[in-house]
């Protein structure tokens, strides 16, 4: 009943003032911040221009279609219909329509397609983790916030014990059996564990305040967090290489470096390509008009069918010497995927070391919380023991306090055993594919 109570009064004493509050879960924490985080939204526009991108490449197998038109005027010596000077002002106009097909280009449009619905995937895949980090990063902060309550709850609990300490040794004083000078002792306690509480108090208010800039929340002083309903402290059950094997699969991280294998080797096909010729096909219309003074002219647009030229021709092209750049290409691209597949060994090996040091921090904090568990309940009895000997007389405050501050130190280590496993227990799940609830 008592820490109950501690809690509520805790609860009042931190909150942000005068508006009611909203309790969020975890789940709905980490919501709020996928909902809200800048750099969640700029890789979304990354992953739009990706998008366009792609888009563009696959239009790259169609022609090219162009139109141009002149209009030129010339005054005083120009050349005529025969193509000879003579002192006249002219006018000419002319009208052009062009057209270029790529017909074999090495393989190289095919490539580039191909490459650029990689970086794409790349793109999404590089959005999940950002997500994931910010999840995570969401938890961490969760947990911090619980675990910075409970140590704020056992300081307030020291005053209220302290207090209890204080009526006790005023109705002691008045019986003559210990001195008066014991309760400026306690007095002073007293006043210790307040500037204790306080001290636990700002250090929750911080982390709140941490997890609320995480979240981006719009008004701060309407949030809080919901209290964990299950903190059992459960065995675990899965070993960090069957954890690692699952993640291994669904990790966007991994995901993406092994895309990005995939679009290093297109690149190496794509710098390839400029050994093979190329082949264009092209295509135009052209015509015009012309106009001279002092001279009967055609309508214009008996030119335009007089003076119409069609035009269809084949290129093609063979690369003979270019200086070596193609080979320097090739090799600098095969470079690229050497390095690339040396980034997804590393990105894996740092993914099952993640995997590890968690898991071995979660079964630290387990063994940990049990080992505090049975120091919580032999320092309550030593401090029920303390109680009814300074009650009695039997012993002095000191020793009241050395068995009251044993209890609060032993709390405060099963709170961090026990947060820190939760908060591990919550990362292994993550890795493990569940999602964090």
């Amino acid at each position: 009943m008592r820490i109950i109570l501690v809690y509520i009064t805790l609860g009042l004493l931190v909150s942000w003032p005068c508006k009611a509050q909203k309790k969020y879960t975890l789940q709905e924490c980490i919501e709020q911040a996928l909902r809200s985080n800048t750099d969640i939204k700029r890789q979304r526009v990354q992953v739009d221009k990706q998008a366009i991108e792609t888009e563009t490449q696959r239009f790259s197998r169609l022609p090219n279609l162009n139109a141009d038109a002149t209009q030129k005027f010339d005054f005083g010596r120009s050349l005529n219909r025969e193509n000879t000077f003579d002192d006249s002002n002219s006018q000419s106009s002319s009208f052009s329509l062009s057209m270029e097909l790529p017909i074999f280009t090495g393989f190289k449009i095919s490539n580039t397609i191909a490459q650029h619905k990689l970086e794409l995937k790349i793109a999404g895949e590089d959005l999940k983790k950002i997500q994931n980090d910010i999840s995570l990063q969401v938890a961490t902060a969760y947990y911090q916030v619980l675990l910075n309550k409970e140590i704020a709850a056992i300081a307030q609990m020291q005053i209220e014990l302290t207090r209890e300490q204080q009526d006790v040794t005023r109705i002691l004083v008045s019986h003559g059996k210990v001195a008066e000078s014991q309760i400026l002792d306690i007095e002073a306690q007293l006043a210790n564990d307040e500037l204790s509480a306080i001290k636990a108090k700002n250090t929750l208010r911080l982390s709140m305040v941490d997890l609320i800039q995480l979240l981006e929340i719009d008004q701060p002083e309407t949030f809080d967090v919901m209290q964990e309903d299950s903190e059992e402290i459960l065995p675990l059950l899965r070993k960090p290489e069957d954890i690692y094997l699952i993640s291994e699969q669904i990790m966007p991280q991994i995901k993406s470096v092994h895309l990005a294998i995939k679009s290093r080797q297109r690149s190496v096909q794509i710098a390839q390509s400029d050994y093979y010729p190329t082949l264009s096909l092209l295509g135009g219309l052209n015509s015009g008009y012309y106009h001279f003074s002092n001279t009967q002219n055609l309508s214009f647009n008996d030119q335009l069918k007089n003076n119409l030229q069609k035009t269809i021709y084949v290129t093609l092209r063979i690369p003979l010497f270019n200086r070596l750049s193609t080979r320097n290409n090739v090799r600098k691209a095969r470079k690229e995927l050497e390095d690339s597949r040396l980034i997804a060994e590393n990105t894996s090996k740092a993914l099952y070391k993640e995997i590890q040091k968690v898991w071995y921090d979660a079964l630290s904090a387990q063994e940990k919380y049990h080992s505090t568990a049975k120091a919580v309940v032999a320092n309550n009895e030593a401090l029920r023991y303390a109680k009814e000997k300074y009650a009695n007389g039997k012993s002095t405050v000191y020793e009241y306090n050395e068995a009251r501050m044993k209890l609060a130190n032993s709390q405060s280590e099963q709170a961090q055993a026990k947060y820190e496993y939760l908060l591990q227990r919550y990362l292994l799940a993550f890795y493990a594919g569940e999602p964090i609830r």
